[in-house]
């Protein structure tokens, strides 16, 4: 092989370098798939099986989530009745847990400032206790400005949403929704 062909493929490689390092980019969310029951457990407090989720951009380029289905409540959701998310980063051996937190549905059903706002409003739930219904939500779109610290490089990944609702301490209903955070190029 010659100088000259070492020189330019070099030079190549360099530039191809330089073009993905200065791309700009941004991260997004995709959410592919519907929320599902827990492995192994029996949901008959809450069934979420028919809810649609998935990821797009929202009406002023921002990130959405889009939901579509229905929401079966089975049980009424009682005042004493906890909310808790856990969020866990999926790994090869085991996966690692995040962040937890937990929140009571009904004190919030009128804090027009939490991110679940929307579905709320939508679903026109106005108090407790939430009454044993079939909820049915088509389009609904969910700005995800919300999570936007967590929309950089350090939490690319696949990560594992897990939602409960609790009576103290016995878990009445679980459930899954796996996502991914993306890099993304910009498009010009």
């Amino acid at each position: 092989m010659s100088y000259g062909t070492v020189v330019m493929k070099n030079l190549i490689l360099l530039f191809s370098y330089l073009f993905l390092v200065n791309a700009d980019v941004y991260y997004a969310p995709k959410i592919t798939d519907s929320m599902l029951s827990c492995d192994g457990f029996d949901n008959d407090y809450l069934n979420c099986d028919n809810l649609l989720l998935g990821s797009l951009k929202g009406e002023e380029g921002d990130e959405a989530a889009k939901l579509s289905g229905s929401l079966e409540v089975l049980q009424e959701i009682l005042p004493e009745h906890e909310c808790k998310i856990e969020v866990f980063k999926m790994a090869d051996i085991k996966d690692e847990f995040m962040y937890e937190c937990m929140f009571n549905l009904c004190d919030s059903l009128q804090n027009t400032d939490s991110p679940w706002w929307p579905v709320i409003e939508k679903l026109n739930i106005t108090e407790c206790p939430v009454p044993v219904k079939v909820f049915e939500v088509q389009g609904l779109t969910i700005s995800l400005d919300a999570f936007s610290d967590f929309m950089c490089h350090d939490f690319c990944g696949e990560y594992r949403i897990q939602i409960s609702f609790m009576d103290v301490t016995e878990a009445l209903s679980c459930h899954v929704l796996e996502i991914c955070i993306v890099e993304c190029e910009t498009e010009d």
